[in-house]
């Protein structure tokens, strides 16, 4: 039962720091990592019981947090897999999740009633073991919060360049970009781009990508979109300008928009006694 979107397993990325010396074209600088986060986190699926008899009935627990500073739509929360099991409708509270805001993650809780099938219809097994899973569709997104500063100059006024990198992730996609500075001014310039799916969900669809500012990024040469289904990493470039006849730096900013779907999973074994 596919629905629209992703969700995130718990992977944390630790932001971190490295300088490497600028020599010639050979330096690369990697400004810290951005992290926004953990996603939506699934913190818990799971049964009441484990262990069923017939026509005995049962709780399913989901919790999630959202460690996400945007709002996100989440869509139709299911169960499937179910077999014989008959699953009552879901009761969720709150009814939508809230955005993360100074470290307070807000917290969604659902829960279904799972009612096992009768001696009659396990027929002669003495058990049966199924694994039922959840659906958790959302729209999501991922940003740099942090600019990447990009350094503009007279081309006279340059005798070096080096890599200048960003990386940032929230569990669910991962983001790289990459340029070589200072760059000319008046003159175009490829940055290039490195997004990656990451997390145990699955990509709904296609990637949409947001530049900023308009002012630098050429929009004719930068890619609105993209489609991940073949590819977990997708590589791409855009080119950036700034006009002027003296130095000046210009924070850069990446959006990916993306669905994403979660599908947590939790055991169940009917015993016919």
């Amino acid at each position: 039962m596919d629905s629209k979107l992703i969700l995130i397993t718990a992977v944390i990325i630790v932001s971190g720091c490295s300088q490497l010396p600028s020599n010639g074209n050979q330096g690369t600088t990697s400004e810290p990592q951005q992290v926004s986060g953990k996603g939506l986190e699934v913190t818990e699926f799971r049964v009441s019981d484990q262990t069923m008899s017939p026509g005995q009935t049962v709780n399913v627990e989901l919790t999630l947090k959202n460690y996400h500073r945007e709002e996100i739509d989440i869509g139709n929360i299911a169960l499937f897999n179910l077999g014989l099991l008959e699953s009552s409708d879901k009761s969720c509270e709150p009814q939508e999740i809230g955005s993360a805001e100074q470290g307070i993650y807000p917290v969604m809780e659902c829960s279904w009633r799972l009612t096992a099938p009768s001696e009659d219809q396990i027929g002669g097994f003495e058990q049966r073991q199924s694994t039922i899973s959840a659906n958790i569709p959302y729209d999501s997104v991922l940003q740099n919060y942090q600019p990447m500063t990009v350094k503009f100059l007279p081309l006279e006024e340059i005798n070096s360049t080096s890599k200048q990198a960003m990386s940032f992730s929230n569990g669910e996609v991962g983001v790289n970009m990459e340029v070589e500075t200072p760059i000319p001014l008046e003159q175009q310039k490829a940055m290039s781009f490195q997004v990656s799916k990451e997390g145990s969900g699955r990509i709904n669809g296609s990637y949409e990508f947001e530049y900023s500012p308009s002012s630098v990024f050429i929009e004719e040469e930068c890619p609105s979109s993209d489609d991940p289904v073949i590819r977990d990493s997708l590589d791409f470039s855009c080119t950036i300008q700034a006009e002027g006849t003296q130095e000046v730096e210009r924070n850069l900013f990446f959006t990916v928009r993306y669905k994403y779907i979660k599908a947590p999973s939790t055991g169940i074994t009917i015993v016919n006694n």
